[in-house]
């Protein structure tokens, strides 16, 4: 990864300190020679939030995911075979990809526009602000760019190395770390597991206090306090770090406990859950407009995989996933529709006027988001958090119910939602809580990693042509690092297949 190739970065805009980067820096004001402003900084910073689709594979590695073969029509393009590669766990994903993985590059690209900002931005300066107002708009950008650093390498460190592992992850090799901005020739190695998790920690933390001395309603298209706060929560669990989880996600839900809550009956057809001819209302699961949502990220990537009742993509919601629901949740009806001709369709992430959901070429937010972070999520995390410690199974089970009592029918949750503690171990409780996680959080970018710091269990995919088994402990839970990347940084080093 010589830096040439990975921070490479606008030379039009900034010639006498940085690289070009196509297109990158296009919202930057072609006049400037560099950042001078609060407000170039601000653009610099919208670019690095990258608002378009970056992954959309992620989550078809999953369970969550079928792909349906006996529909395709040759006739058409067929442009979800772009990631069968990915769907059938490849060697290397990339090998359907014609352009390869990008989602490396890219993300590196993001950090390193955060690392711009945290290098310069204290020598900002806007003659028409007095000093207080341009220190208040500069801490809460700087705080911005440090969650959004944070987020980049958590995402990084869970594709392209191995899950968390406090018992090794001092020599376990993670991934290269780079605060910097100087152009140097050299190549990047990777950083432990540890370094590379003390780094996102280190982002947080400083990022929170930044973002709360210097609050500002930007929107939840950008980090806020509660949402790195949030985040950090997140952080915490993969690291196994129960009672830190605790602490973040309880001071997340103390400011804001709000879950969506789907027992109106308006947002449900009668048992058994299948969609009517007429249109249902509602909303998507992740509008920005839904208070239990914190923070979301790029547009709906999976959308693009999961697209409707026409050829172009196969990949659909796995019966699997479906047959998971317990009676009387919502969700099934929420989050997948049944057809007359018994096939699944996704419908998570916009709640669609019209009967069937079709396939869309221009992707925008209006199809919502698939990559965020809700309170709902800090729920589970205080369950599983309490579930690993010896006395904590009913405050785990309490906080499972409380999440899914808003999930559920009210005639159904007494006799299929509510959970008893009695009835669980520590080890079926944490299976419980995992599935809980694989309900709620499905098609948001989490089931790929939860499979991974969990259980890493078998799977098969049948694809066009045949079956893909990924073992237990497959080596293929780590993607490979994209060869573009290892071609000009050999010292990086692939991983093990």
């Amino acid at each position: 990864m010589e830096k040439r190739y990975l921070y490479k970065f606008f030379l039009v805009c900034l010639a006498a300190c940085f690289w070009a980067c196509n297109g990158y820096l296009e919202e930057i004001p072609q006049n400037k020679q560099k950042l001078t402003t609060p407000d170039d900084y601000e653009q610099l910073l919208n670019n690095a939030y990258m608002a378009k689709s970056v992954l959309p594979y992620i989550d078809i590695l999953t369970d969550d995911v079928e792909y349906a073969a006996e529909d395709r029509d040759p006739s058409k393009g067929n442009w979800g075979d772009t990631y069968l590669g990915a769907f059938m766990w490849e060697r290397s994903i990339e090998t359907t990809m014609p352009s390869g993985d990008p989602t490396f590059e890219l993300f590196y690209n993001s950090v390193y526009s955060a690392n711009v900002i945290l290098e310069n931005i204290d020598n900002a300066v806007n003659p028409t602000l007095d000093e207080e107002a341009l220190q208040r708009i500069c801490g809460h950008i700087k705080g911005e760019a440090y969650a959004l650093r944070a987020y980049r390498y958590l995402y990084l460190v869970n594709m392209y190395a191995a899950p968390y592992d406090p018992e090794t992850c001092e020599t376990t090799p993670g991934i290269p770390i780079n605060l910097g901005t100087m152009a140097e020739d050299k190549p990047y190695p990777r950083a432990s597991l540890k370094k590379v998790y003390e780094q996102i920690v280190s982002d947080l933390i400083a990022a929170i206090p930044l973002l709360e001395k210097n609050p500002k309603d930007a929107g939840k298209t950008r980090f806020s306090a509660i949402s790195a706060k949030a985040l950090l929560a997140r952080v915490y669990l993969y690291m196994q770090e129960w009672d830190l989880a605790i602490e973040q996600a309880k001071d997340v839900i103390q400011a804001n406990k709000t879950l969506f809550d789907l027992r109106n009956p308006l947002f449900y057809t009668e048992a058994p859950f299948e969609w009517s001819e007429e249109a249902l209302p509602g909303n998507g699961y992740l509008n920005t407009d839904n208070s239990n949502v914190l923070f979301v990220n790029g547009i709906n990537e999976i959308c693009e995989l999961l697209g409707g009742d026409n050829a172009i993509s196969l990949f659909r919601p796995s019966k699997d996933l479906d047959n998971a629901y317990d009676k009387g949740d919502v969700r099934r009806c929420y989050f997948i529709r049944h057809t007359y001709s018994g096939k699944l369709r996704y419908v998570k992430h916009r709640y669609y006027d019209e009967v069937y959901l079709n396939f869309v070429l221009q992707l925008s937010s209006d199809y919502g988001y698939s990559r965020g972070i809700r309170t709902e999520e800090m729920y589970l995390i205080l369950a599983e958090a309490y579930a690993h410690k010896t006395d904590g199974i009913a405050t785990a089970v309490g906080y499972l119910n409380t999440l899914r009592e808003a999930k559920f029918r009210e005639e159904d949750f007494e006799t299929y939602g509510r959970l008893h503690s009695e009835d669980f171990t520590q080890q079926t409780l944490l299976e419980e809580i995992w599935k809980e996680r694989r309900l709620e959080l499905c098609f948001e970018e989490h089931r790929w990693f939860d499979l991974r710091r969990t259980t890493r269990p078998p799977m098969t995919h049948k694809g066009l042509k045949g079956t893909s088994t990924l073992q237990e402990n497959d080596l293929r839970y780590v993607l490979q690092i994209p060869q573009k990347e290892l071609s000009v940084n050999p010292q990086i080093g692939a991983n093990p297949r």
